[in-house]
Formats: structure tokens, C-alpha cells, sequence
């Protein structure tokens, strides 16, 4: 028998999340393992996949499946993903169901009581999506060598399919990356994890409008041969929402070369953090009487889309407010400035942090531009013994150039939260104002909302994601919704310390094998799970106290942990899971 694989996902040259991450990152490390005998198909949607797919004639082998399926009105492209790896693929049009739409949920109705009375483009889509799929399936089996085959569904977008397969000789994979239903009642704020056996899916999902995407997904699960899913956390779910115990986990990696080496992390480190200070002090120093302390003091950051139960940045934000309160008591030596990397809808630039930055831009120009002439006076006046008085160092005509550059400075009576104006009703400016965190003078604790994506052209920054995070200190994650976890996974790869949460796949896979080192953890584990909100702020506070009172050399072995944790991720090593779950499935099906 041909071992053939199929990974079939509405994001294949189609990048809308974490489940292209997961795909794209791991097919270099299938396609070594399958070569020409591992395919991915995806959505055709015309322009949007120009940039990603690399269109080819049809193999010779393909063609009369090709032409079948255009003679009935669903035309097929071929060609090569662009991601690392190349895979072949095929991009399947789905027009043609989209005027029979009505037809197809019907049909879903009738055999599997799927109710989808309620829903938009955004199920219609996926279905017709993957009712050609499963046209395309049916064609390619016409052919005995693919009898047999693997065909891998990713998420409800895919599952239809396997609904429309079921009596075809495949062997059917479902991977739910998340359960609709988990990420909807997290993302309205029901803390369900205290309540789990206690909750009955059907009428929260009809309650929260899923019920649709719901049943999908339960369908998927019940009807496939394999489920999996990529966390413990998350089997969790799948047991109880979806009613089927979950088969394999395959916890997601992460591709290391993308990030410095252990021998690179402390060079970039400090040429990163010196970009970050540098834009700090640019960004407070006119607000403030004194000069803006950035000597011995830490960067801080969270990052993720805007969920702000899911992600914990409600969590982070009120804990960072106790920290400041607390600090401020000690009389602390130090500054934490914190910075929330997360894209946000803004009314407009903070024009007034813009031409502050311009202004101190063009003193350090200038200033570069007269540093000869600066240094050769400096050297004449050591030499000789004399004072080093301003008027020693620079010329009248330069001092004016000067104060004529540092008169462009503006400042209001406040300094700023944000690079960019919100409106008032904004949720991270809330939080701000409930914990308190104002970056008033005295505070130990400063904060910079920084709504916008990071790139080495964006006007404030100027750092691309990777290299900010990589001159921060700490990155902070207490997520309450969070299957696998990316970002702390990505904190780590960059050398840098992390603080994540138990309801976290990546947090439960970290304690599962052990991974940590309790002397030099390099990741924090926060306790959320069934747990009141302020024992979770407090223990949280704790950390970050502990961390900021690390003397250098225990940081820098954390770092190195952090470093080291991630090593463990790499796909290289990870890609395993899903090459034992294939080999076992082919064993079971040929017996």
C-alpha cells in the first residue's frame, strides 16, 4: 500500500492564525519524512493566494481527476506553498456550492442534526470549502493507489468533510486546535474551568449563537478514526464538550534556527535593550522634573491579540498595579517599564510623542554629526587641565543649534500612556486607570500601550517583534484561555525569562516531562485553575518581586534556561508525535 498524506486546513496559503503557524512550521520537517507522497490542500480565494502559492501545471497523474471535477463545476489549481519546505498542494474552488449552500445544510441536518439556522459567510464558506474537498477525495480514489491514504482535517473549517467521507477506504485524522465552545465562553468572560462537568455544551452554544460550529466540530470528532488535539488542557475540553476522549496529543514546536543561538542571545540582547531604553527615555523625559532613570531598570512586556480575560492581560495589568504600590513602599532603586505589545483600534498617532521622538532624533544626529569636533576639545581641555565647562565642549554657534532643537520639545502636564489616542472607553486604559498605573513620576512602575505592530519602520520603535522581546527582561502570559501558547514559547526561544499560567497546553506539557529546573526555572508557572482572581494577582505580584531582587548572575542563568526550555520545542524534535501517530494508524488499518 502507497502511504499517501493529506493535511487539509482553510488556512493552507490562506494565513489567518495560530493554526497556519502550526502548519507552515512543521511541513519543512513532513515533507523531509514524505517527500512527493505528502500533499496540503487549502481554499482557493483568488488574489489572497497569489502571495503565498506557486501555480503549476497539473501532473500528468492528476490531470483526469483535474478534469472531472471541472466538468462538474469545481475547478482544482496545483502548485507549491512558499513556506520553508515547499510543499506540493492543491487550492480547491468552492464557488459552486455556494449557490447550493442551502442544499448542504440540509443535508447536514437530516443526517446529523447539525443546526445552522444562525450562521453567516464565515460557516457557509468552510462548508462549501469542504464539500469540494470531499468531491476531490471521492475523484482521487478512483484511483487504488490512494485507497488507504491519510487525510489529516484541521479544526471545524475542515471537519465537514469528514461527513461528506465517511464510507470512502481513508483513514480520517481530526485536530481541534481549540473547541469553538472553550474559546467562546472564555472570550465572554465564563470562567467555565470551575464548573466543567456541570456544563451542558448544546445549550451554551445555542446560548452564545455557535451552536452551528458547535456540532461541526462534535460531528468531526464522533466520525473521525483519530482525534487529537495539542494539549492536555485541551483533551480536557474535547472530553466534555465534545464527548470523545481525544486519541493522540501532538503539542505544537516551533522553529529554532529562527532565533539567536545561545552565543548570540547576549550580544543582541544588549544592542536590543539599548534601542528600548533609548526610545524610553525619548518617550518620558520631557514629562518628568529630572531625568528619566533607566539605569538598573527592567523591561517588562506582554504581547498577543486583544482577548483581555483569555490572554490575562486583566491579570498582569492589576498585579503590576499592586507591584508599583508595593515598590513605591520599599523606596525601590529602580524602574520597570512595561510594555503592552498589542495590536488595538486608536483614534490617531499621539502626535506630541511623535515630535518629541523627532526632536531628540535630531539632537543625537546632530550631535553624531559634531562628535569629532567635540571629542578633539574634550581631549585639548583633559590635556590641559581645564574645567570642562560647557562652553569648553561646545561652540556659541553649536549651543544655539541646540537650544533650537531642544525648544521643538513638547510636553503636557502628564506624561502619556500610549504612543497612540484612544478612545475613553478603551479596556487596556481602564484597567490602567483601576490599577492605578499612571506613569506619574514616582512611579516604579511605567507603562507604554503600544497598540500598533511592531516593525524596523514604524516610526517609534523602529524594532521588529523578535528583537524587542529579545532586549526585554521578562514577558508575562497568565493566560485563562490558552490551548497551546506561542508566545511565551517564542519569549524563551529568545533568551528571555516568562511568566505563563496553568491553563496554558505548553504550561501543562512543561510540568508533564518535567522540563523545568526548580533552582533556575527561566518560566514561571502561574496557578490559575479553579482559583479565586486575587490569590492569582497576589501570587503574581510575588513572582515579579522575586524577579526584580535577582541579583545578575541568577538572571542570567535563568535566561539561559529560558533558552534552554526552548530547545526542547524545536519541530526537528516535536514533528515525532505526528510521524507516531501515522505510522500507527497505517499498522492498525492495514491489520
Amino acid at each position: 500500500m502507497s502511504k499517501y498524506l493529506f493535511e487539509i486546513s482553510w488556512e493552507v496559503a490562506n494565513k489567518i492564525g495560530g493554526i497556519y503557524t502550526v502548519i507552515s512550521s512543521k511541513a519543512k520537517y513532513v515533507k523531509n519524512k514524505f517527500g512527493d507522497r505528502y500533499f496540503v490542500i487549502g481554499p482557493y480565494l483568488g488574489a489572497k493566494n497569489e502571495q503565498e502559492f506557486h501555480f503549476l501545471p497539473i501532473p500528468s497523474k492528476f490531470e483526469n481527476l483535474v478534469n472531472n471535477l471541472a466538468n462538474k463545476g469545481i475547478n482544482v489549481y496545483y502548485g507549491e506553498w512558499l513556506i520553508e519546505g515547499r510543499p506540493n498542494g492543491f487550492l480547491i474552488d468552492f464557488r459552486k456550492y455556494l449557490y447550493e449552500v442551502n442544499s448542504l445544510k440540509y443535508d447536514l441536518w437530516i443526517k446529523f442534526q447539525i443546526d445552522s439556522l444562525r450562521t453567516g459567510p464565515d460557516y457557509d464558506e468552510p462548508l462549501c470549502w469542504s464539500k469540494a474537498v470531499s468531491d476531490f477525495i471521492e475523484e482521487l480514489l478512483k484511483d487504488n493507489e490512494y485507497k488507504g491514504s491519510i487525510f489529516h482535517f484541521h479544526e471545524w473549517l475542515s471537519g465537514f468533510a469528514i461527513l461528506f467521507t465517511l464510507n470512502l477506504p481513508i483513514i480520517k485524522i481530526f485536530t481541534t486546535h481549540a473547541t469553538v465552545l472553550g474559546r467562546t465562553l472564555s472570550g465572554n468572560n465564563i470562567l467555565f474551568w470551575d464548573n466543567l462537568p456541570n456544563i451542558d455544551p448544546e445549550k451554551e452554544a445555542y446560548r452564545f449563537g455557535v451552536e452551528a460550529k458547535h456540532l461541526v466540530e462534535k460531528n468531526s470528532a464522533k466520525y473521525a478514526d483519530y482525534v487529537t488535539t495539542v494539549s492536555k488542557i485541551t483533551a480536557e475540553e474535547v472530553e466534555y464538550f465534545l464527548k470523545r476522549k481525544v486519541d493522540f496529543i501532538l503539542p505544537n514546536g516551533i522553529v529554532l534556527t529562527k532565533f539567536p543561538t545561545f552565543e548570540e542571545i547576549s550580544n543582541l540582547h544588549r544592542k536590543n535593550k539599548f534601542a528600548l531604553l533609548e526610545f524610553i527615555l525619548y518617550f518620558f523625559s520631557p514629562y518628568y522634573k529630572s531625568s528619566c532613570p533607566i539605569k538598573n531598570s527592567f523591561i517588562f512586556f506582554t504581547s498577543g491579540r486583544k482577548e483581555i480575560i483569555n490572554k490575562g492581560f486583566d491579570i498582569t495589568i492589576l498585579a503590576l498595579g499592586e507591584l508599583n504600590k508595593k515598590l513605591k513602599k520599599e523606596n525601590a532603586n529602580f524602574n520597570i517599564y512595561f510594555f503592552i505589545f498589542v495590536p488595538d483600534n486608536f483614534i490617531d498617532i499621539n502626535q506630541e510623542i511623535l515630535n518629541n521622538l523627532i526632536a531628540y532624533r535630531s539632537l543625537e544626529e546632530y550631535l553624531s554629526n559634531i562628535s569629532s569636533e567635540i571629542n578633539s576639545r574634550l581631549l585639548h581641555s583633559l590635556i590641559h587641565g581645564k574645567d570642562l565647562e560647557t562652553k569648553e565642549i561646545f561652540s556659541s554657534e553649536e549651543l544655539l543649534e541646540i537650544q533650537r532643537i531642544l525648544k521643538k520639545l513638547k510636553s503636557s502636564s502628564r506624561a502619556p500612556v500610549s504612543t497612540h489616542i484612544f478612545p475613553p472607553e478603551n479596556e487596556f486604559l481602564k484597567l490602567l486607570n483601576q490599577a492605578e498605573l499612571k506613569n506619574n513620576e514616582d512611579d516604579v512602575v511605567k507603562v507604554i500601550f503600544y497598540p500598533i505592530y511592531l516593525n524596523p519602520a514604524d516610526g517609534f520603535l523602529n524594532l521588529n517583534y523578535y528583537d524587542a522581546i529579545n532586549g526585554s527582561h521578562l514577558g508575562i502570559f497568565p493566560s485563562y484561555y490558552e490551548p497551546w501558547g506561542y508566545t511565551p514559547l517564542e519569549t524563551l526561544s529568545a533568551g528571555v525569562m516568562t511568566i505563563t499560567s496553568d491553563l496554558t497546553g505548553f504550561a501543562n506539557y512543561l510540568e508533564e516531562k518535567k522540563l523545568i529546573n526548580p533552582n533556575y526555572p527561566g518560566i514561571w508557572i502561574l496557578k490559575r485553575k479553579n482559583r479565586p482572581q486575587e490569590d492569582v494577582i497576589k501570587d503574581l505580584v510575588n513572582y515579579l518581586s522575586n524577579i526584580v531582587k535577582m541579583d545578575r548572575s541568577q538572571r542570567i542563568q535563568n535566561k539561559f534556561e529560558a533558552r534552554m526550555i526552548a530547545s526542547y520545542f524545536d519541530w526537528s524534535k516535536i514533528i515525532e508525535n505526528y510521524f507516531h501517530l501515522y505510522d500507527l494508524a497505517w499498522r492498525k488499518y492495514e491489520s
